[in-house]
């Protein structure tokens, strides 16, 4: 029983003070916030250092965005999405000659390129008529979009979150 309260008493102790090193002014009562400086970016400082470790935060934002990194297409995979990426850049030059935009026209015309049973994702680009879409092929993805002025068909793999587009709102 002894054991037992004891070791209820150091998991109180440990829980209440906290566990794991943190890194503070505290920890270095000698150092006063004018002596602070940044720690060398490689190595980790010791309790003892005055220095102050913070990633940049351009860092920081790379590390962020890198859910929408996309992989390497495989030579494979690229010389089976050409001729789908062709045909589309043609009906987008049709949609172009015709003056027609909207997701309903880039929907019919990425769903007639699309080979069957691929996964289609059409969705609103946000500026001006732009449309997005995505057509999932086998080893990777045929993305882009299509608005008034422009168009852009893009092959390419899978990105970090997974799937052919980032999720809406990112």
């Amino acid at each position: 029983m002894k054991i037992l309260i004891a070791l209820v008493t150091v998991l109180l102790l440990a829980i209440v003070n906290g566990c794991g090193v943190v890194r503070t002014r505290e920890a270095v009562p000698s150092a006063s916030p004018s002596a602070l400086h940044p720690c060398p970016e490689a190595a980790e400082p010791p309790m003892s250092s005055p220095c102050v470790t913070m990633p940049s935060w351009e860092r920081k934002h790379a590390d962020n965005e890198t859910y929408r990194q996309r992989a390497t297409l495989s030579p494979e995979a690229a010389a089976e999405a050409k001729p789908v990426a062709e045909a589309l850049r043609g009906e987008f030059a049709d949609l172009r000659e015709r003056a027609l935009h909207g997701e309903a026209h880039v929907a019919k015309a990425v769903r007639a390129v699309a080979p069957p049973g691929t996964n289609v994702v059409i969705r609103a680009g946000g500026a001006r008529s732009a449309v997005v879409f995505a057509i999932e092929l086998p080893g990777g993805c045929l993305t882009g979009f299509y608005d008034e002025r422009e168009s852009k068909v893009e092959a390419g793999g899978y990105i970090n979150d997974g799937g052919c587009l980032t999720a809406p709102g990112h």
